[in-house]
């Protein structure tokens, strides 16, 4: 015998698991704990790479170019 699909508990079933999913997941970037000085830089005029150079050199932080410039973006 079979059973008859109830398509509306499905389909709650099925919104559901992709609510579960697709849950949004906020990790701490390494560079904030640098916001102060790196917003400081940002403000007086450094770009992106000078800034990621300054990470990189000064700070032994090492993180992409993109990274910097996601974050100065966002924050600065």
């Amino acid at each position: 015998m079979i059973e008859k699909l109830d398509v509306q508990k499905e389909t709650e079933k099925a919104k559901q698991l992709t609510k579960a999913i697709r849950k949004p997941r906020f990790y701490r970037s390494r560079l904030d704990d640098y916001s102060d000085t790196l917003i400081a830089l940002h403000r007086a005029g450094n770009t992106t790479a000078q800034i990621h150079r300054f990470l990189v050199k000064q700070m032994k932080v090492n993180v992409a170019w993109s990274t910097v410039y996601r974050w100065v973006k966002k924050n600065g």
